[in-house]
């Protein structure tokens, strides 16, 4: 009978309360030196983990103590570890659905922390609890999850050899053997005893349903030797319940009783009670072929007997379990609540010293601008001033330059006068020259021909004087004297001339 996890919640829920899972003693005093922080939970969950093949009800009671106290100090981690953990106890003892539950609530803490190891570590075994619950549809659909999430891992190989299990389940041994052949390789490569010999109990399972009863029966026994190396026991204790069940279909009743007797004594050591559940089943129907239907009655009552008692107690562990993780999952809503409000405090107040940071920024920008355009208004205002200086003297240059285009023009209007006033002397003095062109005129002819003919007269009479007597000498003096009187006057005369031509000219 499968109980769905929201029964077993509404079950919590009516309970009027649950006792607090302690640590044994021997557990809790080697550990009581240890500050109760994370690396305590993790040393705590590496214990349970150790527990899980020897004593899987100590595995989970450390499991279930870590399930309550992890959440105290928000150690998420640990928390999903612990879940995990406990899944794999109910696991080791068969109780699928309850693993499948821990499984869930373990994927849910994994997701919220982005850790995709551990998710890909959890939906794996979510797959191999449906695989065991006949769900193989579901099983392949988290397999596959898995395979994806660990494309770059190196656990992928038991992964691989869970698909190929499930087809196997499938009956398709084909796609089966593709995946075991796949897992094989990568286990082999990494030296993972665990998964070989799980490729090696598969691969014999392969081979008996097919009817090749000695390749199983070689392939059973390499398993075999593996679990004791490795020490699984529950793997051991399958191994041999499907050896034991192989050699009964052959005929091999006295070995298969042999094996079976191997099973039960490892089963009594260790609380599995699905696969003693299963030793019952199987010795009854060794029984049953013997003929011995007595003793066969006699094993499937315990069986039956066995199976209600194991479901009983675990129904009323789960329900106390399932109220302590019920209450769990609240609080950590609320402390999920509570952190979501203090981040959206912490966004807002984020966003406020941005804000307040921007404003800071942009007055200071401010500030700059201003002292720059203080500046800027100083070097302006002091251009102002040299320009307004400029301009003055500017002006003072403009009334200078007027003043003196004024004078230029008077002056400009004094040599248009003068200029007047001088072509009109240009031609006064030219009259004038004209005049004493004539008078230099009369001037040359005077002496051209007044004043030589004196001249002639004189050097002639002097000549007579050579040659002349004592007689005529009176006479020509008289004419010479005339000559000279006449020279003298023309002399003077010409003084007067050129005198009164100065006079004029100095007039003018």
């Amino acid at each position: 009978m499968k109980l769905p996890f929201v029964v077993l919640i509404t079950l919590a829920t009516l309970a009027t309360g649950h006792a607090q899972t302690t640590l044994p003693d021997s557990i809790a005093s080697r550990f009581a030196k240890m500050a109760g922080d994370s690396s305590y939970v993790t040393h705590l969950n590496s214990l349970a983990t150790n527990y899980l093949k020897t004593n899987p009800a100590l595995s989970r009671r450390i499991a279930g103590y870590i399930i309550d106290y992890a959440p105290r100090i928000k150690f998420t981690r640990g928390y999903a570890r612990a879940l995990t953990i406990a899944g794999n106890s109910y696991w080791y003892e068969g109780v699928y659905e309850y693993a499948q539950n821990y499984y869930l609530l373990a994927a849910r803490q994994y997701q919220s922390l982005h850790d995709t190891v551990g998710l890909s570590q959890v939906y794996n075994n979510v797959g191999e609890v449906n695989k065991k619950l006949g769900e193989n549809k579901k099983a392949l659909e988290y397999l596959l999850k898995s395979l994806e999430l660990k494309k770059n891992d190196s656990t992928r190989d038991l992964t691989l050899y869970n698909i190929g299990e499930l087809y196997v389940n499938l009956g398709d041994y084909k796609m089966a053997t593709e995946y075991i052949d796949k897992s094989m390789v990568i286990a082999s490569h990494n030296k993972n005893g665990r998964v070989i010999a799980y490729n090696e109990w598969t691969t014999a399972r392969i081979k008996a349903l097919q009817h090749y009863d000695q390749q199983a029966e070689k392939y059973f026994i390499r398993a075999i030797k593996r679990w004791k190396e490795l020490g699984e026991t529950r793997s051991l204790i399958q191994t041999y319940l499907d050896l034991a069940e192989l050699n009964r279909r052959r005929g091999k009743l006295a070995l298969s009783e042999q094996q079976l007797d191997e099973a039960m004594e490892l089963a009594s050591h260790m609380h599995v009670p699905d696969l003693r559940i299963s030793t019952f089943l199987e010795y009854s129907r060794l029984d049953s072929a013997k003929g011995n239907y007595l003793e066969a009655l006699v094993y499937l009552t315990r069986y039956n007997r066995l199976k209600d008692s194991v479901y009983n107690l675990l129904k009323a562990e789960q329900i106390a379990r399932v109220q302590a993780i019920y209450e769990t999952e609240m609080h950590e809503q609320e402390n999920r609540q509570l952190r979501s409000e203090r981040e959206l405090r912490e966004t807002q107040l984020g966003t406020q010293k941005n804000l307040i940071t921007a404003v800071t920024v942009g007055l200071g920008i401010a500030g700059v601008l201003v002292w720059i355009l203080f500046r800027q208004r100083r070097k302006i205002l002091r251009v102002n001033v040299d320009l307004e200086e400029r301009h003055t003297e500017i002006q003072v240059q403009k009334s200078a330059i007027e003043d003196q285009a004024k004078a230029l023009q008077n002056l400009n209007d004094k040599l248009q006068e003068l200029n007047k006033s001088l072509e009109n002397r240009i031609d006064e003095r030219t009259q004038q020259l004209r005049l004493q062109n004539e008078k230099l005129s009369d001037f040359a002819f005077i002496n051209a021909h007044r004043l030589r003919a004196p001249v002639a007269s004189i050097q002639g009479l002097i000549n007579l004087l050579v040659q002349t007597d004592q007689k005529e000498f009176a006479s020509i003096l008289l004419h010479l004297k005339t000559c000279g009187d006449k020279l003298d006057e023309m002399t003077r005369e010409m003084g007067r001339t050129l005198e009164s031509a100065m006079i004029s000219e100095q007039k003018d």
